[in-house]
């Protein structure tokens, strides 16, 4: 068995791996994609277990943010379980970085506490709907709109080079994703909270949402606002394609103890990946 870092040289058994694993249409099933990904040893990287003929058997992504790698896209064939190669796959990665995650179901859970890893408070999810609609039901919300967008689009970080992703800033210099097909507008960066409020909806925006940690403080200013947790609004949680009611807890755990300070950005791990990518783009 061979545990070693990924190159785009990779690509073909790493394809044949993603697409026996993963999901039809996810994004890992696209070459740009995983270069976006895992391309750049400044931004992540992609560590594989190999076995006796060359196939990929296991899988530890990082994604490289706040000082830390997020761990992420980790899979292993269950024949190879029990042996210790995930391990050497994570020193791998935290030849890098302090190691952190975020996770969504149990069986990620359960890996980190095997692991005794430091649990936080679940990241915090915070809607708004566009209040000057009238009819905020769910069809109507989470429906495409046509925005004007063209002058505000930017490329100039890595997160907003993601593929398949529109990303913007707006006139007070805050930073999102626009989410069209769903109307909606997934906020990044926060500069003038009112200011933001007010371009999104001049723009047509029918909600924004806007994800971090719990000790973000900008979370104060969020409810003061009339901005909501998820679960209490009507924007689910899976927007492509839609889900009515879906919504998600999503844990953020840590090998080490991190400062207090530390806030979870939106670009860090992959709970900030804004839907799969489109079928035309595969």
């Amino acid at each position: 068995m061979t545990n070693r870092e990924a190159s785009i040289e990779d690509w073909e058994i790493l394809e044949s791996f993603f697409k026996i694993i993963y999901r039809e249409n996810h994004p890992l099933h696209n070459k740009d994609f995983w270069q976006w990904q895992y391309g750049d040893p400044a931004y992540g990287r992609s560590f594989i277990s190999l076995n006796e003929k060359g196939e990929v058997v296991g899988h530890v992504g990082a994604n490289f943010g706040g000082g830390l790698a997020w761990i992420i896209n980790v899979y292993l064939n269950e024949e190879c379980r029990g042996k210790g190669i995930l391990g050497k796959l994570y020193e791998l990665a935290r030849n890098y970085y302090p190691l952190a995650a975020t996770a969504a179901n149990e069986a990620g859970l359960g890996l980190y506490k095997n692991m005794r890893w430091i649990r936080y408070y679940d990241l915090v999810r915070y809607i708004k709907i566009n209040p000057t609609i009238e009819h905020k039901d769910f069809a109507n919300i989470c429906s495409p709109i046509n925005v004007k967008i063209q002058s505000l689009i930017k490329k100039d970080t890595h997160y907003f080079n993601q593929p398949s992703i529109i990303g913007i800033i707006l006139n007070d210099g805050s930073r999102a994703v626009s989410q069209e097909e769903v109307g909606g507008l997934r906020i990044t960066d926060i500069n003038n909270l009112e200011q933001l409020e007010d371009h999104a909806w001049e723009l047509g925006y029918k909600w924004i949402d806007y994800i971090s940690s719990w000790n973000d403080l900008k979370s104060k200013d969020l409810e003061k606002n009339g901005w909501v947790l998820d679960y209490k609004s009507i924007i689910p949680w899976r927007l492509n394609p839609v889900e009515k009611d879906k919504f998600c807890d999503i844990t953020f755990l840590s090998e080490k103890p991190l400062d207090n300070n530390f806030v979870v950005h939106r670009s860090y791990s992959d709970h900030g990946r804004i839907g799969s990518l489109k079928l035309e783009n595969l």
